[in-house]
């Protein structure tokens, strides 16, 4: 049974001027998901044992001018965007994000420019105000509701067969008990 199913971004910054939870939202349908070991999404479902479904994405952090203003960044702020960001899951469990924003092109974390960066396992790393200013922090996904439990439906051609014919013969056995009286 396919779902939406929400989940938070917690972003824990534990060092530095810069030092703070900052969070974020996702959605993502989970129709394409196996369920089993690890598995990939995105947006187009475009790559290698990758699946679509990644529905949205809203990061809350700060403004890389000024290193102050807080500014929510969406998938199209995403380098690469369509084919990231990238949600892996273990076993149909969100477990961490991949994906890197770095306005201007210029390289983001990786040149030592503005961006910032969701690594695997579990790291956030951001560079603000020109590159000047950068640090880590810890990444949490959280699912914000259990997805709904999937209620068995009746769908095998064998039973309805059944219930058809038990239907039948009591429908049967009615009439001919009132054909005897």
């Amino acid at each position: 049974m396919a779902a939406t199913i929400g989940g938070t971004i917690r972003v824990d910054v534990s060092k530095g001027d810069f030092a703070g939870v900052y969070t974020g939202d996702f959605a993502y349908d989970d129709t394409h998901l196996t369920k089993i070991g690890d598995e990939f999404m995105t947006i187009n479902g475009r790559g290698s044992r990758t699946r679509p479904g990644l529905l949205s994405l809203n990061f809350r952090f700060l403004d890389f001018a000024d290193g102050i203003t807080p500014v929510t960044y969406t998938v199209r702020d995403v380098d690469g965007f369509p084919d990231y960001p990238l949600l892996y899951f273990e076993n149909g469990l969100p477990t961490q994000f991949g994906f890197q924003v770095a306005p201007g092109n210029d390289g983001g974390v990786w040149g030592g420019n503005n961006g910032f960066m969701f690594v695997d396992p579990g790291i956030f790393k951001f560079v603000l105000r020109n590159g000047t200013i950068g640090g880590e922090g810890s990444v949490t996904l959280e699912i914000n509701e259990s997805p709904p439990t999937p209620v068995p439906e009746n769908a095998s051609p064998l039973a309805s067969l059944l219930a058809f014919l038990g239907l039948g013969g009591v429908h049967l056995w009615r009439k001919s008990k009132k054909a005897n009286k």
